[in-house]
């Protein structure tokens, strides 16, 4: 804490009163990166609620990945600061002008944001590992398994390569959108 604050110039005292220690120097690091990454994300005001939630998701992803060793300084986006609060109330927006009530929207809100934040920490642990790290952990309890057991569980494993965080995203947003679709539906009858 005594270099960072002769290099921000500031009173090491000050720092530690502010900051605290080392992990709230890092959960600030974090967040600024964050919210800074969240922030390139252009979500339009208005338009099309899916893909109003798919950008947002795809930009959540995105910030947190950038955070790479960060991450696990960083608590789920809603506990954030006011910056990455824009993108979030664009998004309620666009939920309720699609017909959603506010307990709807929220809830749509959560689960998308739960969704987005899980495929980013996916990817910084793939990026770290080269593949998600569940994966040898499956490989080598299967290993143990006789032959025949878990046949279309060993075909996952083996199809399981890197650069697929995107398209395990891409499908968990096709199931969010289809069940809100249901939900929309409901309300209108």
């Amino acid at each position: 804490m005594q270099a960072v604050a002769e290099a921000l110039g500031v009173d090491p005292k000050a720092l530690n009163y502010h900051v605290g220690d080392r992990q709230g120097l890092r959960e600030l690091v974090a967040l600024d990166v964050f919210e800074s990454e969240l922030r390139r994300a252009e979500l339009p005001g208005a338009g099309d609620w899916r893909a109003v939630i798919r950008l947002y998701a795809a930009a959540l992803r995105d910030a947190f990945s950038q955070l790479g060793v960060l991450a696990t300084s960083f608590p789920l986006p809603a506990a954030s600061g006011l910056g990455a609060l824009a993108p979030v109330e664009r998004v309620l927006q666009a939920l309720i002008d699609a017909g959603f009530d506010v307990d709807q929207a929220g809830r749509a809100m959560t689960l998308v944001t739960e969704t987005a934040y899980a495929a980013g920490r996916t990817a910084v642990l793939s990026a770290q590992n080269r593949v998600h790290p569940n994966v040898p952990e499956v490989a080598s309890a299967l290993q143990n398994a006789p032959e025949g057991d878990f046949p279309i569980l060993r075909q996952v494993v083996a199809s399981t390569s890197g650069g697929k965080d995107v398209e395990q995203l891409d499908f968990a947003l096709d199931v969010i959108v289809a069940g809100l679709e249901k939900v929309l539906a409901r309300r209108v009858e």
